[in-house]
């Protein structure tokens, strides 16, 4: 087996070619992407162990050339402390793992580079798949088709077995907790605890209690010493959801948990060690949450380590059929029937065509509902909900409008009225003497606009006076005023 070991520390090579049994092994040492070229073209390798930092360039230069020359190579990326999160990137690269400096104890990297040999890159990614789709399934993670999903997916069972803070973002009901479970399921810490703490739904004051325990006498009511959740998920996992939630005095234990492991409960004083795995979620976004002081600073940097963004399920609709089979089926063995009703193709295609703004969770509910009827072998598009299939159903509808540009989804009709409208106030400019203003043909153009908008929403000023960006009462008296037809 050819090993390729890229660092440019010295002890490093002899560090590796000690730890290799060389009757199995043939290591070969460079110190730069240069030298590693070269070595490339003179002969195949079974594995490449890459620093993340050389001279002449980054680990993920190089990880591109190796993937390039010899994709059968598995790829192990080495990294320093602090690199974890250019290590994960390097993952989603199509690196076959990651390993942080120093390498003590040398089991795990032995173990490490024995899984990387132990076939090509196909094949090891094959035998991969099948235990990634193995704890899918115990959770209730579905894998459909998107490619996306399917990298984030490989990428979170990378990071499960690693020491690093995860951080899940994404819209509400995209299935945050299923991914942080998955995680779970596929670390070594499965056979413990799970533990969902839900930060926007508990009071602030009884938060800090569950999360960290209390003595007796240290509040009214506190009749018992208590232990928090972080006690009891000790060697396990954590999932911190709507975590920019939490009030800022929180956040600063929470920030001094991750750094150290100890936590004292309320009205203690005694210090207690945790090896808790925290993984936060949060349906904000992010940045924003940071920058208006929602979310200490110091606690994102220290959670943002491995950062998994699920997509929204209008992202992701060549999932939508795997995704109602797998809800269809699990309702059917709830209700003990026993053969599950399936979609009739209609059916289904109104299913991708609706805009889920609710996401997986809305689709959930809208199969439960389906499932509470008596259906009759198949479930058709008469059976879905009238906002599935109603032909003036449209994005509108979801109350999404404030993230919609108007030209994205009028008809084109409507549109070149805006540009009429547009045009117009350009070619009007200052008023002079010899262009004299003329009032009367802008109004004509914005009463059609206005006009053809409503018209498009079959009377309804409501969503017009969105799509317009005016108030309704606005709309209505322009309505009054202009005496239009509808």
């Amino acid at each position: 087996m050819n090993v390729l070991v890229v660092d440019d520390e010295i002890q490093i090579h002899s560090m590796f070619k000690r730890a290799l049994d060389k009757q199995t092994y043939m290591v070969t040492t460079v110190c730069d992407i240069r030298a590693a070229c070269i070595k490339l073209a003179e002969r195949k390798y079974n594995v490449a162990l890459i620093d993340l930092n050389l001279p002449d360039g980054t680990g993920l230069d190089l990880l591109q050339n190796v993937r390039a020359a010899q994709p059968q190579c598995n790829c192990i990326i080495m990294t320093g402390y602090g690199s974890t999160k250019t290590a994960v990137q390097a993952i989603k690269l199509g690196a076959y793992d990651y390993i942080e400096k120093p390498f003590v104890p040398l089991n795990e990297l032995k173990r490490m580079i024995d899984g990387a040999v132990s076939g090509s890159a196909a094949v090891v990614q094959g035998y991969e798949w099948q235990l990634i789709e193995r704890c899918a399934s115990q959770v209730g993670l579905v894998i459909g088709n998107n490619e996306a999903m399917k990298q984030l997916i490989k990428t979170a069972y990378k990071i499960a077995g690693k020491k690093v803070n995860v951080l899940i973002t994404g819209e509400t009901g995209t299935g945050k907790e299923v991914m942080a479970r998955f995680i779970h399921a596929a670390s070594e810490r499965r056979n413990n605890i799970f533990f969902p703490v839900n930060c926007g739904a508990i009071h602030e004051s009884l938060l800090e209690s569950e999360l960290f325990g209390h003595e007796k006498g240290s509040f009214t009511g506190a009749v018992t010493t208590r232990k928090g959740v972080f006690e009891l998920a000790d060697n396990g996992t954590l999932f911190l959801d709507e975590l920019a939630e939490a009030s800022q005095a929180i956040q600063i234990k929470l920030l001094r948990i991750l750094e150290t492991g100890e936590f004292v409960r309320l009205g203690g004083q005694k210090t207690i060690t945790t090896d808790t795995r925290v993984i936060a979620a949060t349906n904000a976004k992010i940045e924003d949450a940071v920058k208006s002081n929602q979310l200490r600073e110091d606690l994102f940097y220290r959670l943002d380590v491995v950062r998994l963004e699920l997509p929204a399920l209008k992202d992701r609709v060549s999932d939508i059929p795997e995704l109602a089979d797998y809800f269809i089926n699990k309702l059917a063995r709830q209700q003990s029937l026993i053969n599950s009703p399936a979609l009739t193709e209609e059916a289904l295609s109104a299913l991708k065509n609706y805009h889920w703004n609710g996401n997986i969770r809305e689709l959930y509910n809208v199969i439960q509902q389906l499932m509470i009827n008596e259906l009759k072998g198949h479930i058709t598009i008469n059976d879905l909900p009238s906002k599935i299939w109603n032909k003036d159903n449209n994005p509108y509808n979801s109350g999404s409008v404030s993230n919609m540009s108007i030209k994205d989804y009028l008809p084109m009709e409507i549109t070149s009225l805006l540009n009429a409208l547009n045009d117009k106030l350009n070619a009007l400019g200052p008023a002079t003497d010899s262009v004299p203003f003329s009032p009367r043909h802008l109004c004509e153009v914005e009463k059609e606009y206005i006009e053809k908008t409503i018209e498009f929403f079959n009377g309804n000023l409501t969503l017009a006076a969105r799509a317009l960006g005016l108030s309704r009462a606005t709309l209505y008296r322009k309505v009054k005023q202009n005496r239009f037809r509808n």
